[in-house]
């Protein structure tokens, strides 16, 4: 089985490309070691991210973004046990979107701001796997 969880969290100040590059490129080294595999979603100042892999691998990693000057209020708001990596060819993908986009991948009609789409994610678990299969069609049409 592999452990997937799902996060947020603000960045503690804007991020240009460089910046998101270095994320990515430290992200794919460091998850190639850990054998850990997902996709980083950013979205006006917040990140969203999908792990996956041993579940003390991801668990560790997740200690470490706590940690990251980078990142701010850190929130974890979906974990489960999949039979397979989802984002298994990707070490880190990226991908850049609107609150708008991030709500049409959680089927929410109306919702226009990170803070509502992450809020709505939280509290009905059956998006989180609704925006994991968009992301992944997004990624591999």
């Amino acid at each position: 089985m592999t452990y997937q969880l799902i996060y947020s969290s603000q960045a503690s100040r804007p991020m240009s490309v460089d910046d998101l590059e270095e994320i990515l490129v430290d992200a794919r080294s460091g998850n190639e070691k850990r054998n850990i595999t997902g996709v980083l979603v950013y979205v006006d100042g917040v990140f969203l991210q999908i792990l996956e892999g041993d579940k003390e691998a991801v668990l560790g990693l997740m200690r470490s973004i706590g940690a990251d000057s980078r990142h701010c209020s850190v929130t974890v708001f979906h974990e489960v046990e999949v039979d397979a990596p989802t984002f298994g060819n990707w070490r880190m993908a990226y991908l850049s979107a609107t609150p708008e986009q991030l709500a049409v991948w959680a089927k929410l009609d109306g919702t226009t701001s990170i803070e509502s789409v992450l809020d709505n994610i939280r509290r009905e678990p059956r998006r989180a796997s609704q925006v994991v299969e968009t992301i992944l069609g997004t990624l591999a049409p």
